[in-house]
């Protein structure tokens, strides 16, 4: 049997590698995901009475790499709700639930070699993954879980800084408690983990009030759970409000440089839980601070900066607001791509467009230049979609003092998957187009062609089509789709 199965495995490997441009392969219910460059491809097929989970490792040429097959037992593909999958602890944890069983459920873990770490059958699908119970502020560093938890008396709330530490990656996700770090009780606004290692644990810190009040990063030691230094971003005397977007940690020097943009005190009040945005475009001013392992400013820079567009008009107050996806080091500074997202409703932030910012040390501390500005979503007809619960694309707040939070956190359900700048100094976007009511989507390559912005679909997906885009390269990527009978699934390498 194993010579047998050596021998088609061969001939597959083989087959891949003549036509590694274009795979097609038979995979009931597939699905995919990128991780650590590799390209995994997971389904299900069908033995006789018995059903196999099955998983596939190609690599950026889509070299088939590895696989795994898993036995389920005696069931077919529409026993199971959708297959969830994450890669929590940096492993691939893949998630069975029978529909008809709702509260049990079976874990298959694995590394990225596809080598079977942990399984656990008919385990309780509120216990099997410990982060469910645990609220959004959370992060994750190797085996080690930081939770930032709150308790409300009629005192107040106070906050605090939980470290877990996982058992095992052979065992499904137990923990033990290490520490915990209280906060000083009053006037904690929100509190979020920005970035662990082995050492360090930083955190930013908004306090609303009283003699701390403004945004903090906090150094404490990750072995111990003792604060070492807090850094104001701002000063004592200085009302406005430092809101952290993003952050680079040098763990050689133990440096971190932080950005996000400055609000005057008129433009957001969180402990009254008040805005008045209408003059933001005008004086929008971004931050950059560097701090070293002592917890002392080195350098700090503030830009203001017009944005490009018109707020107003005699019908209704639109504002716009820069949120900081990826914040980079370079040979000569950093590279940062900000996403901007327009504000015409109520708490309800959406994606507008994308915006490159070059910058670059100078005599006394940065020059923050931006490039030229393109409304991306101008080349997509109805990308953005305001249909009732549909959040593509979009932050919709509880109450305007989480304005906070939309500086810094991930969109759930984002529509940017690339953003760069081509051969011509030119921004490029790769977007995702989702209709919620007709189940489809498609991904979107939005530049600058002759006749100005132009919109290029490189993947069209039709209802419930699952269909998914990885780039390998600035200019390469790797299409996944399904058939519309879920039937089998195609890997294409392309070039934009």
């Amino acid at each position: 049997m194993r010579l047998k199965q050596l021998i088609l495995f061969t001939l597959f490997v083989l087959s891949e590698l003549s036509n590694a441009q274009s795979i097609k392969k038979n995979l009931l219910s597939a699905n995919s995901l990128q991780f650590h460059h590799t390209v995994y491809v997971y389904g299900y097929e069908q033995q006789k009475s018995e059903l196999l989970f099955k998983c596939y490792a190609f690599d950026q040429v889509l070299r088939l790499k590895d696989s795994i097959a898993y036995n389920l037992g005696k069931h077919n593909p529409s026993d199971y709700l959708e297959t969830a999958v994450d890669t929590l602890h940096d492993v691939i944890n893949f998630y069975f639930q029978l529909a008809d069983e709702r509260n049990l459920v079976t874990l298959l873990r694995l590394n990225d070699t596809l080598n079977k770490l942990c399984n656990a059958s008919n385990y309780d699908a509120n216990h099997i993954n410990s982060i469910a119970a645990f609220n959004d502020e959370t992060y994750i560093y190797k085996q080690s879980l930081y939770v930032i938890r709150t308790h409300q008396d009629t005192s107040g709330t106070q906050f605090y800084l939980n470290k877990y530490q996982l058992k095992s990656l052979l065992k499904p996700f137990e923990y033990d408690d290490k520490w915990q770090f209280a906060f000083e009780r009053q006037y904690i606004h929100h509190a979020t983990v920005v970035y662990a290692d082995s050492n360090d644990v930083m955190v930013c810190v908004n306090v609303n009030d009283g003699t701390k009040k403004g945004q903090w990063i906090l150094r404490i030691n990750a072995n111990s759970g003792e604060l070492i230094k807090g850094t104001r971003l701002g000063s004592k005397i200085d009302a406005k409000n430092y809101l952290y977007s993003n952050s680079l940690y040098d763990s050689k020097t133990k440096s971190i440089a932080v950005i996000g943009s400055i609000f005057e005190k008129e433009m957001i009040d969180f402990k009254n839980n008040r805005s008045n945005f209408i003059n933001l475009s005008k004086r929008h001013q971004l931050f950059l601070i560097c701090i070293d392992s002592l917890g002392e400013v080195i350098s700090k820079t503030e830009k203001l900066m017009a944005l490009p567009l018109q707020t107003n008009n005699q019908t209704f107050t639109t504002s716009y607001h820069l949120k900081i996806r990826t914040f980079k080091k370079t040979d000569t500074g950093f590279d940062v791509w900000a996403d901007m997202y327009e504000q015409s409703l109520p708490n309800t932030f959406v994606y507008y467009s994308s915006w490159q910012i070059d910058i670059k040390p100078n005599e006394l501390d940065y020059d923050i230049t931006p490039a030229r500005f393109f409304i991306a979503t101008k080349a997509i007809p109805k990308l953005m979609s305001y249909t009732k619960g549909d959040t593509y694309g979009k932050f919709i707040l509880d109450k305007i003092s989480d304005f906070d939070m939309f500086a810094y956190k991930k969109p759930l359900n984002p529509v940017v998957i690339k953003t760069a700048m081509d051969d011509l100094g030119n921004s490029f976007f790769i977007l995702k187009k989702t209709d919620i009511l007709l189940g489809t989507k498609s991904y979107n390559y939005v530049f600058v062609g002759k006749k100005g912005l132009e919109n290029k679909v490189l993947l069209d997906c039709a209802k419930d089509q699952k269909g998914n885009l990885y780039f390998t390269k600035p200019a390469t990527y790797i299409s996944f789709t399904d058939n519309t009978e879920h039937t089998t699934f195609e890997l294409k390498l392309k070039e934009l």
